[in-house]
């Protein structure tokens, strides 16, 4: 099991009994209690660190009935794992419990030509816990949202260079942005500005003077649920990675910036190796808990800003912002051998799977389609080389 949990960046530390735990230097996230639920009393598994929080426990038992399970509720586990434990389940238990994944700040641009008062609502959306992006030209707006990657615009509604609703007609022009929230400021009162505000497609009006208070809750309502709106449009249902659509739009995007900012990009295109043979072998199921746990790897050993796209079927793309081809290749091979060590269970039979990759690089000239050929060419010559290998196109 360590070695298993260690692909997914998790340690483990076996203690004999409750006694050595107990006496551990150092508290851990999560507590795994491998015995009978039934010998566990009630309130048995609350456990807490030196500061009095509660330590999350996953019951793990070769029991499959509801008296074991509830004995395990009653003693105050968090989770109930079955034996031999499934990887994606467990994962998916700590996961949750240690809050491996928690809610990036919402990114919100605010478009003023006066910078003093931008400044200032910048002031009140960063206490809030928000990052944003100030634009004092409306005419940079465009930019700004994209390379901010905006969950929300704010915009006052009369400018001298463009207006709020010359601007919010101008973005409603992009397939991409027809679902980004936008919030008027004005201190127009009038009906009919309102009624013009609405049939341009805004998310709320608000008037001057601001309340720093109110404003900041409007943006994150309205961000929080947009972006809850935009994931479930873009992620695959199975993996939560990027759909195709969007990881092809991200790929466009990124090779422009590259190009603006003169940055090194690369791009990977992978595939699971044999996955006829897993589904034909061991059933649909088996080989979507394969897919689940290639995504899951790959989310959680590679960085933040690199973008993970499900490409079709068992196939999958990475993006790899201001990384080398050569850097792209070799940490997707340390994840090819990582992924190779970890037993998935089909009844009372493990199996292990590999995956295949190819990396191409951003290079002048070079546009999104030329990249994504590339690295799907060097995919193939990966798989023909005999498989579970990384090249490098």
């Amino acid at each position: 099991m360590a070695e298993v949990l260690a692909a997914y960046g998790y340690a483990l530390t076996v203690f004999p009994d409750a006694q050595a735990l107990a006496a551990a230097t150092e508290a851990p996230e999560v507590v795994i209690l491998d015995l009978n639920p039934c010998d566990l009393a009630p309130g048995g598994a609350h456990m807490a660190d030196a500061k009095g929080r509660k330590i999350p426990a996953v019951a793990l038992s070769s029991s499959t009935g509801f008296a074991a399970r509830l004995a395990a509720a009653r003693a105050g586990c968090d989770a109930y794992v079955v034996k031999p434990p499934d990887v994606n389940a467990l994962v998916d238990h700590l996961d949750r419990l240690t809050e491996r994944d928690p809610d990036q700040p919402l990114r919100i641009v605010i478009v003023d030509d006066d910078a003093t008062l931008g400044a200032y609502y910048e002031m009140a959306l960063q206490s809030a816990g928000m990052r944003t992006r100030l634009v004092t030209d409306p005419m940079q707006a465009m930019e700004a949202i994209y390379d901010h990657n905006a969950d929300l615009v704010v915009t006052d509604l009369i400018m001298p260079q463009c207006t709020g609703f010359e601007l919010a007609a101008v973005l409603r022009q992009y397939d991409g942005l027809l679902a980004l929230p936008i919030v008027f400021l004005t201190a127009d009162l009038d009906a009919e500005t309102y009624r013009s505000a609405v049939r341009t497609g805004i998310d709320a009006y608000m008037t001057k003077p601001v309340d720093l208070g109110d404003l900041a809750e409007t943006v994150r309502a309205r961000a929080r649920r947009a972006r809850q709106l935009k994931a479930l449009m873009v992620r695959d249902g199975l993996t939560g990675a990027y759909n195709h659509l969007m990881i092809q739009d991200l790929l466009a995007s990124e090779v422009a910036r590259a190009r603006r900012e003169g940055t090194a990009l690369a791009f990977a295109m992978l595939d699971i190796d044999h996955f006829k043979k897993v589904n034909d072998r061991y059933g649909h199921g088996a080989g979507d808990r394969v897919i689940k746990g290639l995504s899951r790897l790959l989310h959680q050993r590679l960085r933040r800003t690199d973008m993970i796209g499900r490409y079709g079927g068992e196939e999958f793309a990475v993006i790899m912002p201001h990384t080398s081809p050569q850097d792209a290749a070799d940490r997707l091979n340390l994840l090819r051998q990582q992924f190779s060590d970890i037993p998935y269970v089909h009844g009372d039979t493990q199996f292990q799977v590999t995956f295949s990759g190819g990396v191409a690089g951003f290079q002048d000239g070079r546009d999104a389609k030329a990249l994504n050929q590339m690295a799907d060419a060097a995919l193939y010559r990966a798989k023909n080389a005999g498989r579970n290998r990384i090249e490098l196109g």
